[in-house]
């Protein structure tokens, strides 16, 4: 199964290079179902994986000034320190036997990406102020699913901001790379402040093939609709969820 964990990451990176989302959503079942990982630990795998894949989106954006600093901020205070709070001091409380309820929600996230991957992408309200508090309020609740899920919350993210920060979509997509990796990177190092062991050699592999991912998902993504595959991907996400849901409650 180790291999197949390997050929996923690099099916996520590529993902993440492409559409720049879809990365923790269909790693965590991954490392829980073929992997065997406890759901708390495969999600603090997870958000690893996504902090350093992400980086290298996220500088290739910086370098191209598609980053916006003001809602990185707005997003990030709440969002840094509401990870940080649930992956340091709420999941070591959580018992043992929470897996199940974890997996359930963790499919009703998949449910709800997926259905925001199938709408069209959403156009800025030029002229309006931008709703930092929305923005910020947002934030909370995405660093709080980070932290039980381990899911990045680019799908929630980068809708959000080119509505309420009225960015056009490619710098939502730089700014959201930011935020995603700086997400991932507080929840590791909570997770880590609590002295969990991670499998490092199989954690830096995974990581070092989904960046590679990333990269040959970037070169694709001048030769790909990247709309069309946005679509495609959310109803593998929805039957991803749906299976996962199943495989629950039934088994």
């Amino acid at each position: 199964m180790t291999i197949v964990l390997y050929v996923i990451a690099v099916l996520i990176g590529t993902s993440l290079g492409l559409i720049g989302a879809g990365g923790a959503i269909v790693a965590v079942p991954a490392f829980v179902y073929l992997g065997g990982i406890p759901p708390t630990l495969a999600s603090g795998y997870a958000l690893f994986v996504i902090a350093i894949a992400t980086l290298v989106g996220a500088v290739q954006y910086l370098r191209k000034q598609l980053v916006d600093w003001r809602s990185v901020f707005a997003f990030g205070v709440t969002t840094l320190t509401s990870i940080a709070v649930v992956r340091k001091f709420v999941m070591p409380l959580l018992p043992p036997d929470i897996d199940m309820i974890l997996m359930l929600a963790f499919a009703g996230v998949l449910l709800t990406a997926g259905t925001a991957m199938l709408r069209s992408t959403p156009k800025p309200h030029t002229g309006e102020p931008p709703h930092i508090a929305r923005l910020t309020g947002l934030g909370l609740a995405i660093g709080i699913i980070s932290g039980f899920l381990g899911v990045g919350g680019g799908f929630l993210m980068t809708p959000a901001l080119v509505l309420w920060a009225n960015l056009d979509m490619k710098k939502a997509v730089g700014t959201s790379l930011v935020l995603i990796s700086a997400n991932g990177l507080a929840g590791s190092l909570a997770d880590l402040s609590t002295n969990v062991t991670y499998d490092w050699p199989f954690l830096l592999t995974f990581t070092a093939l989904t960046t590679l991912g990333v990269f040959f998902g970037t070169l694709l993504s001048h030769r790909i609709d990247g709309e069309r595959l946005k679509k495609g991907f959310g109803w593998f996400v929805v039957v991803l969820g749906v299976a996962v849901m199943l495989r629950e409650l039934l088994y």
